[in-house]
């Protein structure tokens, strides 16, 4: 049984002073969400920054003037918290605070207690003197039972890897560098190439383990790491669930499932087809792409580095991080990508294929909501035939002026 003494033990081992690169884009929307009464959820891949986010919050706490007793910091990835975790678990940290005063709970990687939602509820209807604050690894961080009875009762905010006007904060390092390696803040600021590669490697092994393979029953795992890899090594790639299956010489379903985990486990994200035509977007012919939520997975997956494809997927993961609808686009010839009634063609060079303005042109003639025409490449800001020529790094810097 755990004891007061143990569990001080285990907690004073995570100092809170060390508060490493501020983010700003997220701290300046958490902190004025410090204040409101709703659950404060932070959900992301593992390695985004998120423990240190939380430490920047107790941080202004502390300088806002609220007691460090009145603050609790628990991390159940620690594995002294292992024959312990479980709702009782919950109830005893719990206890550990004086609620005679507001205090503030940050929970971190709490999806390692089952059924914590239940927990949360109860207290948050019992209006308990507490804020709590949470974080988790996974996209389905609460389950869609629990989930449905604290909606309004949480405020959820997606972390990411940096991106790269972040990485630019921080970093000397070029653009190629950045679509290269990635944006983990660990691999930004780590200058050795061999350790790069080596913390990369180790995120891939930790999420699959942690969030993966702790949480669902995989009969195979070697053939899971198969897939993964194979995923990984087709980024943007048009992906038939019976090919793969065939392919593979695994089942339908547990391709399904097989994907499934990696898009739960934030390791990749799905861009489906456009159109306009519920029907349309469920033709089997018009199947998703995947890309990998940070360009690090497929440089530590591939023996074949593709800048085209590396500038693509650095293309669709901004435009996933800022929460905006994102769909591809395929006639006679292909678009990128879809997104806000604008279309985007991405290359890697300024040599422009002839397809890449043919492509925008058919769909801007397909749909006539679809008005504005880009290609983004790697200098060029023109225009030719009503289509935007875009220099991909300025586009990225100033992202949310262009979109």
């Amino acid at each position: 049984m755990l004891t007061t003494k143990d569990f001080q033990t285990i907690t004073n081992q995570y100092p809170l002073d060390s508060t490493g690169y501020i983010r700003k884009k997220y701290i300046e929307k958490l902190i004025p969400a410090l204040n409101r009464k709703e659950i404060l959820i932070l959900k992301g891949i593992r390695r985004s920054g998120k423990t240190t986010i939380l430490k920047q919050l107790i941080n202004h706490l502390i300088k806002t003037g609220v007691k460090k007793q009145q603050i609790l910091y628990v991390n159940f990835d620690d594995f002294n918290f292992l024959p312990h975790l479980n709702i009782d678990l919950l109830e005893f940290i719990l206890k550990q605070l004086d609620l005679s005063s507001k205090c503030y709970l940050f929970l971190d990687e709490i999806q390692k207690i089952p059924q914590f939602e239940s927990w949360l509820r109860t207290h948050y209807e019992r209006e308990t003197n507490v804020k709590f604050i949470i974080s988790g690894s996974t996209s389905s961080l609460l389950s869609k039972e629990l989930g449905t009875v604290l909606t309004g009762r949480n405020l959820t905010f997606e972390i990411f890897p940096f991106d790269y006007l972040e990485f630019k904060d921080c970093s000397n390092s070029s653009f190629e560098e950045f679509i290269t390696y990635g944006g983990f803040p660990e691999i930004v600021l780590e200058k050795n190439v061999e350790t790069k590669f080596k913390l990369l490697r180790n995120y891939v092994t930790d999420i699959i383990n942690k969030d993966i393979f702790e949480k669902n029953k995989i009969k195979d795992p070697k053939q899971f790491m198969y897939f993964t890899q194979f995923i990984f090594n087709n980024p943007g790639v048009r992906l038939s669930i019976n090919k793969l299956s065939k392919e593979l010489a695994i089942s339908k379903d547990t391709v399904k499932n097989y994907v499934h985990y990696m898009i739960e486990s934030y390791l990749i994200f799905e861009v489906p087809f456009f159109s306009y035509s519920s029907k349309s977007k469920f033709i089997a012919s018009n199947l998703p792409k995947y890309y990998v939520l940070d360009n690090g997975f497929y440089l530590v997956n591939t023996t074949r580095k593709e800048k085209s494809k590396q500038t693509e997927a650095i293309i669709a993961q901004k435009f996933f991080r800022e929460s905006k609808e994102i769909f591809y686009w395929k006639g006679q010839n292909e678009v990128d990508f879809v997104i806000n009634n604008n279309a985007y063609n991405v290359v890697s060079s300024n040599d422009i294929p002839d397809r890449e303005f043919v492509g925008l042109k058919e769909i801007s003639k397909r749909f006539k909501h679809v008005k504005k025409l880009n290609i983004l490449c790697k200098e060029s800001n023109s225009s030719k035939d009503d289509i935007n020529i875009l220099e991909i790094e300025n586009f990225l810097s100033k992202f949310n002026k262009l979109i």
